[in-house]
């Protein structure tokens, strides 16, 4: 019972919850460029830019054991 456990934790539920926290990151990271490139676009300057950039980051305060602990969590 515990071996099967086991085994579906590492064959199913790890790689299921590292592929979502890595297309978290890459949606994140894709919309921070976007953000950058429209900000540069609109001819602000380089210091301002990188200052908006850094405020508006989503993932400024996120750590890795909350986004375990969210996606560990049982759905209802």
């Amino acid at each position: 019972m515990i071996l099967r456990s086991l085994v579906t934790l590492l064959l199913f539920h790890l790689p299921r919850i590292s592929f979502q926290i890595a297309g978290i990151i890459r949606a994140v990271n894709r919309g921070r460029r976007a953000f950058r490139k429209a900000l540069e676009g609109e001819h602000l300057p380089e210091e301002l830019v990188d200052e908006l950039v850094r405020e508006f980051d989503p993932l400024e305060n996120v750590s890795l054991g909350k986004l375990l602990r969210s996606s560990l969590r049982p759905r209802r």
